[in-house]
């Protein structure tokens, strides 16, 4: 009873931590966005179809009235295509517009200006919106600077020595995208990693619009459906729906089939469906959808979103952005009706909620949620499921599905989790008192409160629990009972809150320990089993435990009961001395044989006699033999130099061409200054020219517009007349 109110102390401070705190926001925020688009030179040839810009326009469709885009494109210089600013209408108008006038061109591409220009856009947000901040950066190629402007990879050290750490201070993630394999993929990887964003390698042109939609994901946390072969579900809750889709085949759009029957595609002019169509992939919104099973054809099966515009919300509560790889993750789900949580058991009890996890390229583990652990009810809201998972099982980005479906409904939200240190760093403390094991908080971590239950088993089988409180610190100390020696190992299941009042459960890797008999025999009769984990009970729990593992003989080993003694000691060094004994004297006798045999030769020891090679010139043999056999040697090795001559030839050959490639590519080091000097004075001339055959154009239609007036003037006085 002590020990249960102990707890229930425990989660009722943890709880008033969660209230006070407040748990991360699970629903799409606001955010703010700058896009960086590579439109080098390259891109003509890694984009023909132009559809990078196309791809952007998704997330220019897909982001809120309240959440902040720019657009920036870079090449040998940066240029900012549109201010960051809320999405209005005339900057949604402005945004479409800017990215269908985007082309390839200049010829270098300087990562770093991109870098610099887009952390200005992002660094000057309105004060104090809690908008999420991100930089979607996306290029084909590699630091390229031009020489008049320095070395390249002088360029890519200051990124790491000044971009980074001023993306990593100002909480700002980037969203790096290798677009084909050609790009310096380790280098964009590093610039998503270290700044808390994501990186995703895009081999194909035409995949680049798949990642426009999962960076929305992540960034928004969207409601969407799931896509089920070709079918999804949608029902009257739902205001408005977004498919995208990838074609199946290039060029040819999708087809939409309602639950009606009735075909929606580019050609039918279905009223106010916006439709909006690239080579490779189609984004169709659908406001009011009518509700039941819709079908598409034509798509590529596994590519496709359905993201929904509903006030019946999939909520997912506790869900973190970055997790340790000792924790046992709890995904959590409650549904939401205009904000309040769906009581009602008609609906709750026919809808199944199952979480999927899975690493980066791995496989997926699915989970059903139930109701939340007892020990931690009162951290959830009323009504949630959750899910437990067990440890993860390494670092890096996994992706946690949760998924609600019910009779009419389908709801499905998709994280990315980064999964980094651990929380607590486990060691053995050696010393001659009794065996101890440290639990110590990774820099950055922070909990509010933690309960423990300690394992020991032993190589029998045998198990000895033990429940404790650890302190709210930096860390503790876990002590084995001094009666104990022999190998253990020890297992720790802790439970408890974050600093923000998220829900843990963490298990540590098992540790192995060896307590020494002496050690047991030195330290103190009576040890409390953990005296730095805080509280009297934890301490008289754990002893309680010991007495019953020293009288249990399932619970201490039997290694512990018998312990060689002093008098056993002996004979057992004696019986190692005779072996060894015993092995001098084999190799003794070996040695014995071996010369014997080259001495005196007999033949019942010609097996031990290494018999020399038949190519070997010996003096048994005849003039003749000798002969023959040193002109087959001089044989090969005339053979080995002719062949070693005509290596060498090639080797020259080879070289004399890389001299000649490094002179040519020496000849050519200064021209790409000049020639792109030349063109860009000829870009600016064609600049200059295309504004003024604007000008003139414009002056034309003026002259035409007033010429037209008086022809009807002049029109309408003669039918008077």
């Amino acid at each position: 009873m002590v020990r249960f109110t102990s707890r229930i102390a425990v989660l009722l401070i943890v709880w008033v931590l969660a209230a006070t705190l407040g748990a991360p926001l699970a629903e799409a925020r606001e955010v703010q966005v700058v896009m960086a688009l590579d439109v080098s030179g390259s891109m003509k040839v890694t984009d023909p179809l132009g559809l990078l810009p196309k791809s952007a326009q998704i997330m220019v469709e897909l982001l809120d009235a309240k959440d902040s885009l720019g657009i920036l494109t870079f090449e040998d210089v940066t240029q900012t295509r549109l201010d960051c600013g809320f999405l209005s209408p005339e900057q949604r108008r402005q945004g479409f517009k800017e990215l269908t006038r985007l082309q390839p061109r200049g010829l270098f591409t300087d990562l770093h200006q991109a870098l610099v220009t887009g952390f200005k856009c992002l660094a000057h947000h309105e004060p104090g919106r809690p908008a999420k901040r991100a930089l979607l950066l996306i290029s084909d190629g590699q630091m390229d600077i031009d020489p008049l402007k320095g070395n390249s990879k002088a360029f890519v050290e200051r990124v790491h020595q000044e971009i980074i750490p001023a993306y990593q201070k100002a909480s700002i993630p980037i969203y790096a995208v290798a677009f084909t394999e050609a790009s310096d993929q380790d280098f964009l990887k590093k610039l998503a990693e270290q700044t808390g964003g994501q990186f995703l390698l895009i081999p194909a042109a035409k995949d680049i619009h798949q990642a426009f939609t999962r960076f929305y994901e992540d960034l928004k946390g969207p409601q969407t459906a799931p896509l089920v072969g070709n079918g999804f579900l949608i029902d009257s809750q739902v205001q408005e729906a977004i498919v995208v889709v990838t074609r199946s085949t290039q060029g040819r759009p999708v087809t939409l089939v309602s639950p009606k029957g009735e075909k929606i595609n580019p050609r039918a002019k279905t009223a106010g469906v916006r439709w909006f169509s690239a080579p490779t992939f189609d984004m169709v919104t659908i406001p009011k959808p009518e509700p039941g099973n819709w079908t598409v054809s034509g798509h590529k099966a596994g590519e496709g979103k359905i993201i929904l515009m509903t006030d019946l919300k999939l909520d997912c509560p506790h869900v973190p952005e970055e997790a340790g790889t000792d924790e046992a993750l709890l995904a959590g789900a409650l549904l939401k009706d205009k904000e309040k949580p769906v009581t009602a058991a008609e609906v709750l009890s026919p809808t199944l909620f199952i979480a999927e996890l899975q690493m980066e390229g791995g496989k997926p583990l699915q989970v059903p949620l139930g109701p939340p652990p007892l020990e931690q009810r009162e951290l959830w809201p009323a009504d949630a499921r959750v899910a437990k998972f067990p440890p993860f099982s390494a670092p890096g980005l996994w992706h946690l599905k949760i998924r609600a479906q019910g009779k009419t409904f389908q709801r499905e939200r998709n994280f990315s989790i980064k999964v980094s240190i651990p929380w607590y760093k486990v060691k053995e403390i050696s010393g001659d008192g009794p065996g101890q094991v440290e639990y110590l908080l990774s820099p950055g971590r922070e909990v509010a409160q933690m309960v423990g239950c300690f394992s020991i088993i032993n190589p029998d089988g045998g198990v000895a629990g033990t429940f404790g409180q650890p302190l709210p610190g930096r860390g503790f100390r876990f002590s084995f009972p001094p009666e104990l020696s022999g190998s253990y190992q020890l297992n720790a299941h802790l439970t408890g809150a974050t600093a923000s009042g998220r829900p843990l459960v963490l298990q540590p890797p098992p540790v192995n320990v060896n307590l020494a008999a002496g050690a047991a025999a030195k330290g103190p009769k009576k040890a409390d089993p953990a005296p730095e984990m805080g509280p009297k009970k934890a301490a008289a729990a754990s002893e309680e435990q010991t007495k019953a593992a020293a009288s249990d003989p399932k619970i201490v080993p039997k290694s512990a009961d018998k312990a060689p003694s002093a008098a056993t000691a002996v004979p057992a060094s004696r019986s190692r001395k005779w072996l060894w004994f015993a092995v001098l004297g084999l190799a003794a006798g070996a040695i014995t044989l071996v010369t014997v045999a080259y001495t005196f030769r007999p033949k019942a020891l010609g097996f031990l006699i290494l018999k020399p090679s038949q190519k070997t010139i010996t003096d048994d043999m005849s003039p003749e033999q000798q002969n023959l056999l040193l002109k087959a040697h001089v044989e090969t090795l005339q053979k080995e130099k002719a062949k070693l001559l005509k290596d060498l030839e090639g080797m020259r050959e080879h070289i004399e061409k890389l001299k000649g490639a490094k002179e040519e590519l020496e000849a050519r080091l200064g021209q790409p200054s000049k020639e792109y000097q030349e063109k860009t004075k000829m870009i600016k001339e064609l600049e200059s020219r295309l504004e003024e055959a604007e000008n003139e154009a414009k002056n034309v239609q003026q002259e035409y517009m007033a010429l037209y007036a008086r022809s009807q003037e002049e029109k309408q006085t003669l039918k008077k007349s």
